[in-house]
């Protein structure tokens, strides 16, 4: 056997997912379930009670046609005995006009006295009859129109037979029989059309048969009298008349007697074989054998006779029309009695079918809808109980939803454990049962080993970042943290804080001279030995660099602190033996103290360090190796140089600040292609300060970066200002001096390009000066300065000589010109000049220009040029001036 391949069983699979989607809820399954049956039920049930109710509407309607045949037979059986009598009665009345009728007058006159009361009592019987029968087919509906036509009609002829036409009013008495006996016909074989059972048809067929008898034994007399008066045509028409009728009657009798049932032909057979009978038969038999003349003695007698035999005939028909009315309300009857029955059978499957659709959603919807909705709330999260109820099937899946729920609460409770940190809880031990379970419970307990491992990492993380990672002492975040919470300790206890600033000196020079890996070295085994000075509980953090601090509670007064910090000193300039490649090698450094005391109550771990920090920078600025405490002249600095700065910014908005420039004169040309901008303080109430007076101030602070972007957009505005003046200032260019914060921030590029493409002059029209530490000092300043020299800006390195570069490094550097110190140029000592003329030629030697500074006599400036020196600058050549006066003296130089 050939197994379908994934291809085949793939859109089935999609058909079955397709049928799940569409698929409804139990309770409207079970509703399609039961409604289904019963929709076809009632509909089976609906077609076999409106063919019930056709059924019973035709019987009803055949009944109905019976009825009003019935009727009106009766009537037109009563209008045709009324003839007879009426016309006898009319001619005995008035005897002038027995001669239209063929009656002899005298024999009228002679004979009246004995027929009349005879004749007037046949009639008014008759009449009495016919009225009758027209007030019973009045109330039949299917009669009541004819019944009211005819009831006029012969209201007429009997008025006109009291002194009218005889013959006209014979003529309408004809007229009015026949079409009551056409609306018999037609209403029998309507009511034979309905389609009755074979009882109720018979019986049709027997009222048939004897309503035309009967119809035609009523004419019989009165055509027989009309055929014997009159003469010539007429009488031959009339006799035609009567023969036709008597020929029919007796015909019709026979199909009777032949054709009817057997109670029919006997009824049939009494009715016209009595004396009666006899005495309207022989006479009427003897006129058709041959023609004869009635005499009025026989009118009366045969009057008299036809009413009885139409009594009689009347009787047999009149029996037969309530028998076959009787057969046609017979099936009306069983049809509504089945279609009752129908009804209730219809009323009581259907209550019975939704009866049975409440236990089955009872027993199986309810129990199934509840499952659901718990599934449900499980799929969205929410542990509920699950109920059991319903069939075996039902509580089965209900066991089984229960089991997934209680294991499910158990991973709940691992998770909730491992959530809280609870990674040795007793639930969290204990597997869920079941495969599942196992494979769950080994994810947790991988979960559990990865967490633990996180927990470590993140230790070992928080650690790194709280930390330095050389010298594994805090770092200046987590320095500030400490000495924050010191300070919030000493102050719930009156307390005070001491802080010592530790600054290494000549450390640089270990790096540049034996490498990082020597200066990390030094770094690592000068912070153990700071960190054996302490006592318990005092701490030392590296602030970065070869800057460190340490934190000391409980302090009494300054004293202690300044021998903690000569300890301190002691231990950082003992010699340090190297090792690894520079084993053997012994180094040494230096250390400045700053230390600085907490006020009682406390204050900010800021400014605590800002006072710590001053203090050694005034350490520093004491010689070095030294001790110094923060005080109330170190506040003073400090204010003051916060309020300086504060000014200085406020000065920068305000346009205060001025660019003034110095000549640079090419020594080769002795003509000024270049100027150096100096940025001057025009402060209100100080006047004129110059950069010594408030540059440091800046450096502390980004505002020197705003004071560098200043002064490199003022410099372009004034070089375009110049060039678009002519003379001999037009083309020159500027050197700008730029600060190392500056210079480490990826923005001064912009700000260069910005103010060369503000003022529309060439980058190249433009100097950054920098100074030699800067190289030192920022990482990013090389990058920067390659990246400043491709946009096609100047770089000079400035104060040459006082730094630590070497001419070795002069190949790597990324500058073009290197400005040699004043204190070189202006030296008396041979040594100096010496190296300023090393310095020049070497420089060439890597082509690079040379600017010396500082130039303010003669001799120097011989020397310089003996040097091959390319520029020189100084109060010889030229005083910095505004760039009005630069311009007055160039116009006034020129001429």
């Amino acid at each position: 056997m050939t197994l379908p391949s994934a291809r085949t069983r793939r859109p089935s699979r999609r058909v079955a997912a397709l049928l799940r989607g569409r698929a409804g809820t139990l309770r409207r399954s079970l509703i399609a379930l039961v409604l289904v049956p019963v929709l076809g039920l009632v509909g089976l049930m609906a077609y076999a009670v409106d063919e019930q109710a056709r059924r019973a509407q035709t019987a009803e309607t055949a009944a109905d046609d019976v009825a009003a045949a019935v009727a009106l037979d009766a009537v037109r059986a009563a209008v045709a005995r009324e003839v007879v009598p009426v016309l006898g009665q009319a001619v005995l009345d008035d005897p002038r006009t027995a001669a239209s009728v063929g009656v002899d007058q005298d024999a009228v006159t002679s004979l009246s006295s004995l027929a009349r009361p005879t004749l007037a009592g046949q009639a008014l019987t008759v009449s009495r009859d016919t009225d009758g029968a027209l007030d019973e087919a009045r109330r039949n509906e299917g009669s009541r129109a004819l019944a009211e036509s005819t009831a006029a009609t012969v209201a007429q002829l009997r008025t006109g037979a009291r002194g009218g036409d005889l013959d006209a009013v014979f003529a309408g008495y004809q007229r009015v029989t026949d079409e009551l006996a056409t609306r018999v016909s037609t209403l029998l074989q309507s009511a034979r059309a309905q389609g009755l059972d074979e009882e109720g048809t018979r019986a049709l067929a027997d009222l048939q048969l004897v309503s035309r008898a009967s119809a035609l034994a009523g004419v019989e007399v009165p055509l027989y009298f009309a055929a014997t008066a009159g003469d010539g045509a007429e009488r031959t028409a009339n006799r035609e008349a009567f023969l036709q009728a008597w020929g029919g009657y007796r015909a019709a009798s026979a199909d009777v007697l032949s054709q009817g049932s057997p109670g029919l032909a006997a009824a049939w057979r009494a009715a016209t074989t009595g004396a009666a009978a006899r005495a309207v038969d022989d006479p009427l038999d003897e006129g058709a054998r041959q023609v004869t003349d009635a005499s009025l003695e026989s009118f009366v007698g045969l009057a008299a006779a036809n009413t009885a035999r139409d009594t009689a005939v009347r009787a047999v028909v009149e029996e037969t029309g309530e028998t076959a009315r009787e057969l046609a309300v017979g099936p009306v009857d069983r049809a509504q009695a089945t279609l009752r029955l129908l009804v209730g059978a219809c009323s009581v499957i259907v209550l019975g079918t939704l009866a049975a659709a409440l236990l089955l959603r009872r027993w199986i919807a309810l129990p199934l809808s509840r499952l659901a909705e718990q599934a449900r709330a499980v799929s969205d999260g929410e542990l509920v109980d699950v109920e059991e109820g319903g069939p075996v099937e039902v509580r089965t899946v209900a066991r089984g939803l229960a089991v997934a729920v209680a294991n499910l609460r158990r991973v709940r409770d691992q998770a909730q454990a491992v959530a809280d940190g609870a990674l040795d809880a007793d639930v969290v031990t204990r597997p869920v049962h079941g495969p599942l379970g196992e494979v769950v419970h080994a994810s947790v307990r991988q979960m559990v080993v990865a967490l633990q491992e996180r927990e470590r990492l993140q230790a070992v993380l928080a650690h790194q970042a709280s930390h330095d990672a050389l010298t594994e002492l805090p770092n200046r975040a987590q320095a500030s943290e400490l000495i924050d919470a010191s300070l919030h300790r000493m102050a719930r206890h009156d307390g005070r804080v001491g802080l010592l600033f530790v600054d290494l000196d000549h450390f640089k020079a270990v790096n540049d001279t034996h490498g990082h890996a020597a200066g990390d070295e030094l770094l690592r085994v000068v912070s153990a030995r700071m960190a054996g000075c302490l006592r318990g509980g005092d701490v030392v953090a590296r602030l970065g660099g070869d800057e460190f601090v340490v934190v000391v509670e409980q302090v009494e007064d300054e004293g202690g602190l300044v021998d903690l910090g000569t300890r301190l000193i002691d231990a950082v300039c003992t010699p340090v033996e190297l090792s690894g490649r520079h084993t053997g090698v012994r180094v040494r450094v230096g250390a400045s103290v700053g230390v600085a005391i907490s006020p009682v109550g406390g204050c900010s771990a800021e400014r605590l360090l800002r006072e710590a920090d001053a203090a050694a920078y005034r350490a520093k600025a004491a010689g070095r190796g030294t001790v110094e405490v923060f005080d109330d002249a170190l506040r003073r600095d400090i204010a003051h140089r916060t309020d300086l700065e504060h000014a200085l910014r406020a000065g920068l908005e305000d346009g205060e600040l001025v660019l003034h420039y110095q000549p640079v004169l090419d020594l080769r040309t002795d003509s000024v292609r270049s100027v150096e901008a100096l940025v001057r303080w025009d402060r209100p109430g100080a006047g004129l300060l110059g950069p010594d007076a408030f540059i440091p101030v800046a450096e502390a602070s980004d505002l020197v970066c705003d004071l560098g972007r200043w002064a490199l957009m003022t410099a372009a505005a004034q070089l375009a200002a110049w060039d678009a003046e002519g003379g001999d200032l037009a083309g020159i260019t500027a050197a700008v001096n730029v600060s190392g914060r500056h210079l480490a921030q990826p923005r001064l590029l912009g700000d260069v390009a910005v103010a060369c493409a503000g003022a529309g002059i060439a980058p190249d029209r433009l100097t950054i000066e920098i100074t030699e530490t800067v190289l030192v000092d920022e990482p990013t300043a090389r990058e920067h300065l390659r990246a400043l020299r491709a946009l096609g800006v100047r770089v000079a390195l400035d104060d040459f000589g006082t730094g630590y570069t070497s001419i070795g490094q002069l190949s790597r550097l990324p500058v073009d010109t290197l400005k040699i110190d004043r204190s070189f140029v202006a030296s008396r000592d041979q040594a100096h000049a010496d190296l300023v003329r090393l310095v020049i030629g070497a420089a060439h030697s890597f082509s690079l220009g040379v600017v010396a500074e500082g130039v303010e006599e003669d001799d120097q400036l011989l020397a310089l040029r003996d040097a091959h020196c390319d520029a020189a600058q100084g109060y010889l050549l030229g005083r910095p001036r505004s760039a009005v006066e630069l311009r007055a003296l160039a116009t006034a130089g020129r001429g």
